[in-house]
């Protein structure tokens, strides 16, 4: 009789032991889209009515971002560094922020190398160089550039490069280096070629 209270006293203490409850694994929430996240914290003064910077961010479409790459390279560099969402103002936290420039920068790759620009080519002409190499390889006349044509202008330390050789008016103001060219060409005596006997002849001229 004595163990059948006995154990009865335990099952009622042990029903009224408070257990501690262990929670169970919370799940992190998905990170929202990149569109809320500028929506929230840029769209309020980069809107199409505001415009604060000359910056519309409400009209451009994310599915299309190569579309306008410099303008969300130019939003890249200021959410990255801090510099927006600006002081006073509220801002994402780091690893939100950081998420979103991860998604631009992400999808700005992809559309460059699906669509390669390798940009314009510039109408490349001769420097005083290359035109005295040329002259000298297809018309056996060695000129002195320097007293024909006016001089090169360089960029980034080159005098070849394509964007920084514009026809100056310098230049095309002076016809005279091609009349200089054909005298000196035609003063010059006929060149004369070997025979397979060993002989000479002089080159025929074109009779006109």
């Amino acid at each position: 009789m004595r163990g059948r209270w006995l154990a009865l006293i335990v099952a009622v203490l042990s029903a009224g032991v408070v257990r501690p409850q262990v929670p169970s694994a919370q799940v992190a929430a998905p990170a929202p889209p990149p569109r809320a996240v500028l929506d929230k914290y840029c769209v309020t003064c980069h809107n199409q009515r505001l415009r604060t910077g000359g910056l519309a961010l409400d009209v451009l479409n994310l599915a299309q971002a190569s579309e306008h790459a410099e303008t969300w390279e130019r939003v890249i560099r200021k959410v990255r560094t801090g510099a927006m969402p600006p002081v006073g103002r509220p801002r994402p936290d780091k690893a939100l922020a950081e998420g979103v420039v991860s998604w631009l920068e992400a999808e700005l790759d992809r559309a460059a190398q699906e669509h390669p620009n390798p940009g314009r080519s510039t109408l490349h002409r001769l420097n005083r160089v290359e035109y005295h190499n040329a002259i000298r390889d297809m018309l056996a006349l060695e000129i002195d550039p320097a007293s024909l044509l006016p001089a090169d202008n360089a960029a980034y330390g080159f005098d070849n490069n394509a964007d920084a050789l514009s026809m100056s008016p310098a230049a095309r103001a002076r016809p005279s280096c091609w009349s200089s060219l054909a005298n000196s060409r035609l003063s010059q005596p006929r060149p004369r070629v070997a025979r397979r006997n060993g002989t000479t002849m002089p080159m025929r001229q074109r009779s006109d």
